[in-house]
């Protein structure tokens, strides 16, 4: 009996978990953001961010909140990363030409 309440437990806890629903936001937006610059320039970044968001939404779906939470905050950091990578290699791009422009 102690051994089957134990197996419960977790699910319980689960269960009390509040949807991430801050978290889903900010890294929906985020990946829209980061969708503008890093389509053309961080493609393989961004397509990282949109899958851990689209894997987040199917959590979400399920109510796994503590898996969809975590997803979340993981899209919102690699939109992040898309969108710092698209700017430097946009910077370095511009420079290139300034340089060659001399």
């Amino acid at each position: 009996m102690k051994r089957l309440a134990l197996f419960f437990l977790p699910l319980a806890a689960c269960a009390m978990t509040e949807p991430p629903v801050s978290e889903m936001a900010a890294a929906r937006e985020m990946v829209a953001q980061a969708r503008a610059i890093a389509a053309q320039d961080a493609p393989q970044d961004l397509a990282t961010a949109q899958s851990k968001l689209a894997h987040a939404e199917a959590a979400m779906q399920r109510e796994h909140y503590e898996h969809a939470r975590l997803l979340a905050q993981q899209a919102e950091a690699d939109a992040k990363l898309a969108w710092t990578n698209a700017e430097k290699l946009q910077a370095q791009r511009a420079l290139r030409e300034e340089r060659s422009g001399r």
